[in-house]
């Protein structure tokens, strides 16, 4: 790492580390009031109803029951293109169909058993691909389509590049319904005094929460506050404002009471949101010396009964941007079914693509008996690709580095072998894959701001709207300002997630707070130093551009004397305040790079798969706390094995019901399934970064399982197009193999 910082590049614990471990930390569901009600929801046994009738006056005769809501008293905004706050009509197994208020959560309970909902039950369609045909149950009158037509993009004459090429491969690849497992479930508290509206929520987006309920409640933006101290994880469940909290605030306004909801563990899993599940057709043409021809892709999302956004073509950008080939014709249909609603998760879409097309293409690579890892060197995106249909550039790309980094610590050359070839029950085997995608950096119309003000002490105090998740955001933001400025860490203290008192830095998604957040505060953390050289150079009678800030002392350049910072700040007339506003550059692509590389052993007896060793490459641009760097990508990495092995919600296809909505029937993956995680970087130094950085959070998430794939592959000689690999699915697979 660079040496050119005092504080950018090194390994800083987090700024609330004491307060978490020590239970200290408050969240949203830590709140409480005297006199508070406590929410409860009543939600649809059937993945697919009309709502005839509610009969409530058991439950509203139960002592403690202060007030229960149904679709009639929902106000006429929708959340999402067609999602009511209250419904009458479910459209999968957990909607939300009737709010409860009492004075306790064991009331509001009982109080939810009490009341009686008659349902018309109707047709329902769990199935993506059989939700498109013309006799399928519509959950919309328009149709199971997001949209009503497929999302489409093209480049250059697909079928010319099929004709030039020496193979053409098809495949279909399909993965899995996850959710997010976060240690905190989804948790709002709302307090309505002197006509404002505060809420307490745990959400990676305080501003998109105020904004929603502004909406929703039709009052002005200023008579919200939204406020996030801290959040047990989010991984995108949490990114917008969601049902959960307009009803929270509606019970609030209604009772001139505090509300309280928490959901708990079933609800999670029921009523949030999911990574949703993609079918995958690919067709690809290449030469006979590895060059890429044409790519034909086809993609079908499930986004469940109710479609944040049309999730198909997120998932079809990895396609689009990961390799350079000058044909492609890409058809994405995002389609509505009676599952749980597919919203944000931990890399939106792009894991669902990696999957699929980093194993088709170690399968192009073994026909043409090409190395895995050559074939991708030959074929990646370069800097000049960016958006190959506009001709727009990366903005940085350190995406060969990644590769041959990680083909060199994991010894590639010498140990990538035969597939089966290792000898024994147990056999083991070397997989990699590559992934690139837009998360990390900023995006058009999202906020980049910041404030940082100087004390006459010569502390700092950063105010930012960063929500931090659990990726040390708090302390990122915190390290760029005192580098900046030229100030001890120890001396800056962070402010972060009150809308009343910072600024919109855009949401804790997209992988995107260091560049957009540490933008902001980058800023306005100069124009802070700019403030304080200008009176320094008036207090010494020199230029300002004689003057030095290190380490809260100030010096003329070449001097070696020193005058204490708040020697300067003090003769401030106030305290001095920094203001940033990012924009985000024109004509140019912000992509993340990354390079996985796996070892695994699988036991053919029992089909055991055992993750090795994982060594994870990532270009992060530049690192700016390396210990909150390597962290995020052991997390993601971590996260990938499940989503490649073990995690997916499962529905009866008979009824549409969860069988697996909790902790011990879902298979998270725990410290015993973890393998030596190897985080690895390469900066590339981004120049529109702060300091040079991009984002890291979610990337990671998206490469495990397709290197794994291609591990198993390598260990046993059979191919899967479908995740997750389970022992039953292996064990399967090996059978059929030799059948």
């Amino acid at each position: 790492m660079s040496s050119q910082f005092k504080i950018i590049g090194t390994r800083q614990p987090r700024l609330d580390a004491w307060a978490r471990v020590s239970g200290r930390a408050k969240y949203a569901s830590d709140i409480s009031f005297p006199g508070m009600l406590h929410l409860k929801v009543v939600r649809s046994p059937h993945p697919h109803a009309n709502v005839l009738n509610i009969d409530a006056q058991k439950a509203a005769a139960l002592p403690g029951v202060r007030l229960i809501l149904t679709h009639k008293d929902m106000p006429a905004y929708r959340w999402h293109p067609d999602m009511p706050v209250l419904t009458d009509v479910a459209r999968f197994v957990g909607d939300d169909i009737v709010c409860v208020a009492a004075t306790s959560e064991e009331i509001a309970a009982e109080a939810v058993d009490l009341i009686k909902v008659e349902y018309q039950v109707l047709p329902f369609v769990l199935d993506p691909e059989a939700a498109m045909k013309p006799d399928a149950p519509k959950l919309y009158p328009k149709g199971n389509l997001v949209g009503g037509k497929p999302q489409l993009s093209s480049r250059g004459d697909v079928e010319k590049g099929f004709a030039e090429a020496d193979l053409v491969y098809e495949g279909r690849y399909k993965t899995n319904l996850v959710q997010h497992a976060t240690r905190e479930p989804r948790a709002c508290v709302a307090l309505w005094e002197g006509g404002k509206l505060t809420v307490w929520d745990s959400t990676q987006y305080t501003f998109a929460v105020q904004e929603g309920l502004a909406k929703a409640l039709r009052v002005p933006i200023s008579k919200v506050r939204v406020i996030c101290e801290q959040m047990g994880g989010g991984f995108g469940d949490r990114s917008t404002a969601e049902r959960y909290n307009v009803l929270a605030a509606l019970v609030a306004r209604k009772t001139q009471r505090p509300a309280r909801i928490e959901f708990n563990r079933e609800e999670n899993f029921l009523a949030g949101h999911h990574r949703y599940p993609v079918v995958f057709y690919l067709k690809y043409g290449v030469k006979k010396d590895g060059t890429l021809t044409a790519i034909q892709a086809k993609a079908v999302a499930d986004m469940g009964g109710y479609a944040h956004f049309p999730g198909a073509g997120g998932s079809m950008e990895v396609i689009l941007s990961t390799y350079r080939c000058p044909n492609l014709k890409a058809e994405s249909y995002s389609v509505c079914t009676n599952k749980p609603e597919g919203g944000f998760m931990r890399c939106v879409g792009h894991p669902q693509a990696t999957f699929p097309q980093e194993v088709h293409l170690d399968i192009i690579a073994e026909k043409l008996g090409m190395d895995p890892v050559e074939f991708r060197l030959k074929n990646y995106a370069r800097l000049e690709d960016g958006d190959q249909a506009r001709k727009i550039p990366f903005s940085s790309n350190g995406m060969e580095e990644c590769i041959k980094k990680g083909a060199e610590a994991a010894s590639w050359k010498v140990r990538w072998q035969k597939p089966g070839s290792t000898a024994g029950p147990v056999k083991r085997g070397l997989g990699m894959a590559i992934h690139a995608c837009r998360h990390g950096g900023m995006a058009a119309g999202m906020p980049s701001s910041g404030m940082v003000r100087v004390n006459s002490d010569g502390t700092v105090n950063v105010f930012t709207g960063t929500s931090d998740i659990g990726g040390g955001q708090k302390g990122t933001m915190a390290m760029i300002a005192a580098e900046e400025i030229g100030v001890p860490l120890e001396s800056v203290f962070v402010t972060s997630a009150d809308t009343d008192v910072t600024t919109d830095t855009a949401g804790t998604t997209g992988s995107r707070q260091t560049i957009t957040g540490g933008t902001g505060i980058k800023l306005a953390a100069t124009d802070a130093k700019n403030q304080l050289l200008d009176i320094a150079a008036e207090e010494l009678k020199v230029d300002r551009k004689e003057i030095l800030i290190s380490e809260g002392k100030v010096y003329r350049r070449g001097s070696s004397e020193a005058i204490p910072l708040e020697k300067i700040a003090g003769k401030a007339p106030g305290p001095i305040m920094g203001r940033g506003v990012g924009r985000v550059p024109r004509n140019v692509i912000f992509h993340t790079q990354a390079a996985h590389f796996v070892e695994v052993e699988v036991d053919t007896r029992t089909g055991a798969v055992r993750v090795v060793k994982l060594i994870a490459v990532h270009d992060v641009g530049r690192a700016i706390n390396l210990l909150t760097t390597e962290g995020q990508i052991e997390g993601g990495a971590t996260q990938g094995i499940g989503f490649g092995l073990a995690e997916e919600q499962l529905l009866d296809q008979a009824t549409g019901i969860c069988v697996n909505p909790n902790f011990i029937d879902y298979r998270v993956a725990t410290i015993k399934d973890i393998p030596e995680i190897v985080p690895m970087i390469v900066e590339s130094v981004d120049p529109y970064g702060p300091f040079g950085a991009k984002g890291v959070g979610e990337p990671p998430y998206s490469v495990p399982a397709p290197a794994i794939t291609n591990a198993i592959y390598n260990a046993i000689g059979v191919r899967f197009s479908e995740i997750p690999i389970t022992n039953r699915v292996i064990l399967t697979s090996l059978a059929k193999a030799k059948a």
